[in-house]
């Protein structure tokens, strides 16, 4: 994943330095066969102790689909739905399972930048953040024949690419070492960006 951050003076001015610019190769990955155990095997952890249960932040999350579409409701009384486009056999009626990810990183790193922005010394505080991320995947991995065998190419994104626009209140100036410590520290502290680049 690859993603430069810079700091913007106003909407039409932008300074600052990249950081955080990272590139992933991609590694081949055989899921598990027992279809049934799937996500256990996925997303297992180590057993958390008892403190660490103290700092557990659960997600609740039930959906129905029906064709391409799905429908979830989340224990914080939101509704997310996804399709696919007309294309891959879908209705095109929500946005793309994938964009949804991409989305999600962005407002992921939203949410950590600004709480990292306040915690900072002095403080950095974020007026508003610019997102222009692009992403690709090879279509083998997920479509190539017959059904029985397992791709030997990946179906996950084998790119993430993009820029974060931060533009700070009052015009505020930010060092680069400010700069360097809010993207670093961003990253380090966003889950969804945790999750991607664990997955290679």
């Amino acid at each position: 994943m690859m993603v430069m951050m810079v700091a913007a003076k106003s909407i039409s001015a932008r300074v600052g330095a990249a950081f955080s610019a990272r590139s992933y190769a991609a590694m081949l990955h055989h899921p598990p066969r027992d279809a049934t155990s799937l996500l256990t095997r996925c997303f297992a952890t180590a057993s958390p102790n008892q403190e660490d249960e103290m700092h557990r932040k659960q997600y609740l999350i039930s959906g129905t689909g029906q064709r391409s579409k799905v429908t979830c409701q989340t224990n914080t009384n939101h509704i997310l739905e996804t399709d696919v486009p007309k294309k891959m056999g879908g209705g095109d009626e929500a946005p793309q399972p994938v964009e949804h990810l991409l989305a999600a990183l962005c407002g992921c790193t939203q949410a950590t930048a600004v709480y990292c922005g306040r915690m900072m010394k002095p403080r950095l505080i974020i007026d508003k953040i610019d997102f222009n991320i692009e992403a690709y995947r090879d279509e083998r991995g997920a479509l190539s024949l017959p059904i029985t065998e397992t791709p030997t190419i990946p179906a996950r994104l084998q790119k993430v690419a993009g820029t974060v626009i931060v533009t700070f209140k009052d015009g505020m100036e930010v060092s680069e070492e400010q700069l360097d410590i809010l993207g670093k520290q961003t990253e380090a502290r966003c889950p969804v960006a945790n999750m991607l680049h664990a997955s290679g």
